[in-house]
């Protein structure tokens, strides 16, 4: 294994993460853990707003557009179309109003979608518009071959959404070929970021994505309550926003003069970052979007696979069943075990009382390791769980 960091860049990302000593942290799935540098920025906020003795709306302001900035990078597209949000959810509602199917049209999803996507895309049903739910393999997903039968099959099928990479499985679906088939039947095609956004690298743009949405908590180590959306650049022109508010033009931090004439609005995701923004979430999602972006998401993913790899290599699989996808057009940095005797529920608290942080979904241990975790650490892991009886 050829370290993908070297080991000074290795010395200054675990200093980031002292919590780490003594610990083995593979939950990125589900929170990543914050950086010094984002919770300095924190800290200063909020020691601002304990005395409110000096200005700090153009600091907020220049911490947002390098938060878009680096966004832009991590998906992989232009940063006018960037948008930042409170959360996955506010992003696929955003999405949804945005590209406005009508009553008697029709989404498709899968039947494997977190419920963040499910129920954003179910609400619509008050509107007239209905859910075409897709049964995929548990450990599997949605298949270009498959999409295309079912757009062939149901012309009023006009938006196509689901996950980059699914949370129960690691599973990471084919984005330029759903896409390609979603436009070619005359659809829009939305994808959910969070699961993959961080770990490797996001071609929204040249992949033919429509918008993509995704919280930014987990794999791109920011607070809790923000989240960031894209959308493609063609369609800012051509659809509008189904809200804004009075921060969705650009003031420039300058509120002195907030009558007169009507500033031009931002148009797509720009136009949704509607109200007053949580400062301290905008901070500290700069620093820690900005680091990954410089760290280069090629480089977190090859370091990830490296250690998927290694993990494979000396799992006992006698022991265990391996359930996510091994073909490197599908895996990513979510691995899910089923242990072949015992429960999942009682191996993750095995794995708990040696420091080890894993969780379980649906039946099953799901390991999420990322860039600051160390071959070490899943050298501990291997030895664990030949340890659980």
């Amino acid at each position: 294994m050829t370290e993908v960091f070297s080991d000074l860049e290795r010395s200054a990302i675990r200093a980031e993460f002292p919590f780490l000593e003594g610990r083995a942290y593979l939950n990125y799935a589900s929170v990543g853990p914050l950086p010094r540098r984002a919770r300095r920025q924190i800290d200063a906020i909020n020691d601002t707003f304990e005395r409110l003795d000096r200005n700090f709306d153009t600091e907020t302001d220049a911490a947002a557009r390098r938060a878009r900035e680096a966004s832009a990078q991590l998906v992989g597209g232009p940063v006018a179309g960037v948008g930042l949000l409170p959360n996955t959810s506010f992003g696929l509602n955003w999405a949804l109003g945005f590209l406005q199917p009508k009553p008697g049209e029709a989404v498709l999803i899968s039947d494997q979608e977190f419920p963040a996507l499910r129920y954003a895309v179910l609400h619509l049903q008050h509107f007239g518009v209905r859910t075409h739910t897709v049964p995929v393999p548990p450990y599997g997903g949605l298949t270009p071959p498959d999409l295309e039968m079912h757009l062939s099959r149901h012309p009023e099928i006009k938006l196509v959404a689901t996950s980059w990479v699914a949370f129960q499985s690691g599973y990471r679906c084919d984005v330029e070929g759903l896409a390609e088939v979603t436009h070619r039947h005359g659809a829009h095609f939305i994808l959910d970021g969070i699961q993959g956004i961080g770990t490797r690298p996001l071609l929204a743009q040249s992949q033919g994505v429509d918008v993509v949405s995704g919280a930014v908590h987990k794999w791109l180590c920011c607070p809790v309550g923000m989240a960031l959306a894209w959308c493609r650049p063609e369609l800012l022109e051509t659809h509008t926003s189904p809200w804004a508010g009075w921060m969705a033009v650009d003031w420039d931090a300058d509120y002195g003069q907030l009558l007169g004439p009507p500033r031009e609005m931002n148009r797509g995701p720009r136009a949704a970052e509607s109200g007053t923004v949580n400062f301290a979430g905008v901070r500290a999602m700069a620093e820690s979007t900005s680091w990954l972006a410089q760290l280069g998401p090629e480089r977190i993913r090859r370091h990830t696979e490296d250690l998927v790899d290694l993990l494979h290599a000396q799992l006992d699989l006698d022991r265990y069943e391996w359930l996510s996808d091994r073909d490197p057009a599908h895996r990513s940095s979510i691995v899910c075990l089923r242990p072949r005797h015992g429960e999942a529920d009682r191996l993750r608290r095995f794995l708990s009382e040696r420091g080890l942080v894993t969780s379980v979904r649906e039946g099953a241990l799901r390991i999420s390791p990322h860039f600051p975790t160390e071959r070490s650490d899943i050298e501990h892991l291997v030895q664990s769980l030949h340890e659980f009886e």
